[in-house]
């Protein structure tokens, strides 16, 4: 009978999974479907969603980063004075293709008051401002992807101005004496409605930013209510959700409630709404995903709702509840403008869910790992028995457990999956914070565990690791990476994945760019 191999089960490592405070499509004018998804520690996950959900890339957040919110932007229309520079009607439709064919933009904000553009090729802030009003707990772009509304701590909506590019403050809106948690945008822009934290929903004239009405939600108990969460469908009319767990449809030109309902037994923290406006999820402390839906004569509302004499008796009905989450939900996102009309759900138990919206409730989830689907942040070293873990800018090293070793008999008797006597458990060898500015991309060890590799936005990073009866002696190694081990016109040397050959005499290195490169580590010592 041959040997038989022993399985070390590790929960010594400490890794944890960051929550997921935001979850954002990209506009339905981009031809490459993408979702971002916002964690807790400002790293941003990007994912295609042709189809399944799949992890692309990650943008790694500032060390001690905060993420609240995430806006894409996508401009395709010319501005008026963009019009003016154009003599023909020919030169302003080759400005329009070129608008339309870039890259969307990304931006997102938190409670460090800076909001941040995001370079999605070099995974590097590209522009930054700051939020001139404290921490920020919400964004929106407008419909013509031309503005960025900011709501901030002190209780200020802010306008900046995003087109050709460009991250400017604009101006701001009146104050109120709370701070702003929720916006969005009317479908003519005219508008923006606001939730905030003494428990009002407010419509802001966006010409004048004055406030043009005000909608007052009970309390219960002393403190007043929490407007988490505001929508606005293309029919006008505002969604809100809030801390009572309620969930109120509001008459956009009365400015009083049409129907509400106790959607949920904890705070309300996010709604999503299709792109018709028939369909409206909510979610929140109490992690059921909740649906309602539009009917119009008794009958679902469609497309052609407006032409059936019933449209006037539209009524919003709780639809369906499921519990895809075991802890809070903080994000929702929904698309129809995508092969599947995928409905995306994230919170506190890290984990991305994504089903398919019209079937809901009797979709099935798809159900993302909450550890990187790629860039693994545990590495092993089979010669050395060590364990490497990587989280943010801080790398661990354990060395494993040792039991006691089985006589070739009692090998042959023993059960698959039977535990062995422990007579050395695992030790704590290493704790080394790295001076990045951001988290880290990726990280590895040798097979013996004298090399260690780590990889920021700015370029990768080797260690040698002595071993001794007294602990672990780390030394960087200069002069790595060589400067050419990347093409000149290589715009990053970040990289997503390294790894040792088995003599430990190289090393191969992918970089954001998508360039794989071998570097020769042989003569390591004279760089120590």
């Amino acid at each position: 009978m041959s040997e038989g191999m022993q399985v070390h089960r590790c929960r010594f490592t400490d890794f944890v999974p960051q929550a997921i405070n935001a979850i954002e499509y990209a506009p339905a004018t981009v031809r490459r479907p993408y979702v971002a998804v916002g964690r807790a520690n400002g790293d941003i996950e990007i994912w295609s969603a042709k189809g399944n959900l799949v992890y692309e890339k990650t943008i790694p957040g500032v060390v001690n980063g905060s993420l609240e919110t995430l806006a894409w932007a996508h401009q395709t229309k010319l501005t008026k004075d963009d019009l003016e520079l154009f003599d023909t009607e020919k030169e302003r439709e080759k400005a329009t293709r070129r608008l339309t064919e870039r890259a969307p933009r990304l931006f997102s904000a938190g409670l460090n008051a800076v909001i941040v553009e995001w370079d999605l090729a070099k995974l590097v802030p590209k522009a930054a401002v700051d939020s001139y009003g404290g921490a920020v707990w919400c964004m929106s772009t407008n419909h013509a992807q031309t503005q960025l509304a900011v709501g901030t701590e002190d209780g200020h909506i802010r306008l900046f101005d995003i087109t050709d590019d460009k991250l400017v403050y604009q101006r701001c809106f009146d104050k109120i004496k709370a701070r702003i948690l929720s916006v969005a945008w009317s479908h003519d822009d005219q508008t923006i409605v606001t939730g905030s934290a003494d428990g009002a929903v407010r419509v802001w004239n966006t010409d004048t930013g004055r406030m043009a009405a005000r909608m007052t939600l009970p309390r219960e108990g002393r403190d007043p209510t929490l407007v988490w969460a505001v929508t606005v469908l293309p029919s006008g009319t505002i969604v809100s959700g809030d801390s009572r767990g309620h969930v109120i449809f509001w008459d956009h030109v009365m400015h009083v409630v049409q129907q509400d309902f106790r959607a949920l037994g904890a705070d309300v923290l996010c709604l999503g709404a299709d792109a018709d406006g028939h369909t409206v999820f909510a979610s929140g402390v109490d992690p059921k995903v909740t649906q309602f839906k539009l009917f119009a004569g008794g009958k679902p509302a469609s497309g052609d709702t407006k032409k059936k004499a019933g449209f006037r008796n539209k009524k919003w009905q709780l639809a369906g509840i499921r519990r895809y989450h075991t802890h809070d939900v903080r994000a929702i996102a929904v698309s129809s403008h995508l092969d599947r009309d995928l409905l995306i759900t994230g919170g506190v138990d890290t984990q991305v869910t994504s089903c398919e919206s019209r079937p809901f409730p009797n979709e099935n989830p798809y159900r993302q790992p909450c550890f990187p689907p790629l860039n693994g942040v545990v590495s092993v070293a089979t010669e050395g028995k060590l364990i490497l873990q990587r989280q943010a800018n801080v790398l661990k090293l354990w060395s494993l457990g040792k039991a006691e070793p089985i006589s070739q008999v009692l090998n042959g008797q023993m059960e698959s999956g039977q535990g062995l006597q422990v007579y050395e458990r695992q030790r704590d060898l290493l704790q080394m914070e790295l001076k990045t500015k951001t988290n880290l991309l990726c990280s590895t060890i040798s097979s013996s565990g004298r090399l260690v590799a780590a990889s920021d936005v700015e370029g990768p990073k080797l260690f040698s690791l002595v071993h001794s009866e007294s602990g672990v002696q780390v030394r960087r190694v200069r002069g790595f990476p060589p400067e050419n081990f990347v093409p000149e016109y290589s715009e990053s040397r970040g990289a997503t994945q390294m790894r040792f050959t088995s003599d430990e005499a190289k090393v191969a290195i992918a970089t954001v760019d998508g360039f794989v490169s071998i570097v020769d580590i042989s003569e390591w010592q004279q760089g120590v």
